[in-house]
């Protein structure tokens, strides 16, 4: 092997190895900063009228952030904690525009977190975009029309699948896959060269 091959090969195969690396760095770094310019300039106000001089350090906003949410998460879990929260969501329910925000997005939220519902649990095939042609799909939910049952599915972009299409489509003609959310999400992001493989389940 030629020292120009040489270089070629372990530069692809350190790019290889770095890019999950640095695109995982990236995106929690995008959040932190986020966090950051959201809640810092408040926090940086508050510390310097306490303090009378700048005491704040970067990556308290996060901190503070983490021990909120844990905190949140502890309240809510008890009874007098579920009460104030639910009277305070009825509050929200009679506000114009924010209720349809609100409730949109603890939908979604919901069918990520809950283990008592099945959402993002079935991994199926679908013809799209076209009859004849298939598509990666997550079973987001069940109706009937006509006595027929149909199902809402969530077909994610590549390689990003946190935008997509919610295509309603009759039960009977979708393939569900013997393979998991996790690993449908895996062969989407890689565009299609996961190893993860396909095996068809009993129709619904």
């Amino acid at each position: 092997m030629s020292f120009a091959n040489h270089l070629k090969k372990k530069f692809i195969t350190g790019l290889f190895v770095l890019i999950p690396v640095i695109v995982t760095a990236y995106i929690i770094y995008v959040v932190v900063a986020f966090i950051e310019n959201f809640i810092g300039p408040a926090l940086r106000n508050i510390f310097f009228q306490v303090f009378q001089r700048e005491v704040y350090v970067t990556g308290t906003a996060f901190l503070i952030f983490i021990v909120v949410t844990y905190l949140t998460g502890l309240f809510v879990s008890n009874y007098f904690g579920k009460t104030v929260f639910a009277r305070g969501e009825r509050i929200v329910a009679k506000i114009p525009i924010v209720k349809s925000i609100y409730g949109s997005v603890k939908d979604m939220t919901a069918a990520f977190s809950s283990d008592k519902i099945r959402s993002f649990k079935e991994v199926v095939l679908i013809e799209f975009p076209f009859k004849g042609r298939y598509a990666i799909g997550l079973v987001t939910n069940r109706v009937d029309l006509n006595g027929v049952r149909y199902c809402s599915v969530f077909v994610p972009t590549t390689p990003n699948p946190t935008s997509g299409y919610i295509i309603f489509a009759p039960e009977a003609d979708l393939l569900f896959l013997d393979m998991g959310t996790d690993d449908a999400l895996k062969f989407i992001i890689s565009l299609g060269t996961s190893r993860s493989g396909f095996k068809c389940s009993a129709k619904r």
